[in-house]
């Protein structure tokens, strides 16, 4: 396993995420089980597609917190990411102005020289 790295989890066990997984987990698991149900019996059964407005009620009740539960979680993923990403940034930025203090990687903008005023003390400085 040369080259790779382990792996660190951040897990952080909260009642809400708790109940998250207790609840919107097996949502989910019953609306995918229960679509794929309804799809493949209503080819084969002519008894399902009598009473297919039933099954439908009864997926269109699921799929409303089913819905909301993915799409948290797909938003919960994505707020993550995009952390990870602006984290990644914030080191390269950085390494590159430990770069540039070390002067091997050249300047952004101007340098910024600072000369004492004539009436002060040479080694004070202001910045404003």
């Amino acid at each position: 396993m040369i080259g790779m790295s382990r792996i660190d989890w951040d897990i952080r066990v909260t009642f809400n995420n708790i109940m998250v997984a207790l609840v919107s987990l097996p949502l989910i698991l019953v609306f995918m089980v229960l679509s794929y149900q309804l799809i493949t019996t209503a080819f084969v059964n002519p008894e399902v597609r009598e009473d297919i407005e039933a099954y439908i009620a009864v997926l269109g009740i699921l799929s409303g917190p089913a819905y909301m539960a993915i799409s948290r979680f797909f938003d919960r993923w994505n707020a993550e990411e995009e952390e990870h990403i602006e984290s990644i940034r914030r080191q390269h930025k950085t390494e590159n102005d430990l770069r540039r203090a070390k002067g091997r990687l050249q300047e952004d903008e101007e340098p910024i020289i600072v000369e004492p005023e004539p009436d002060e003390d040479p080694l004070q400085t202001k910045l404003f």
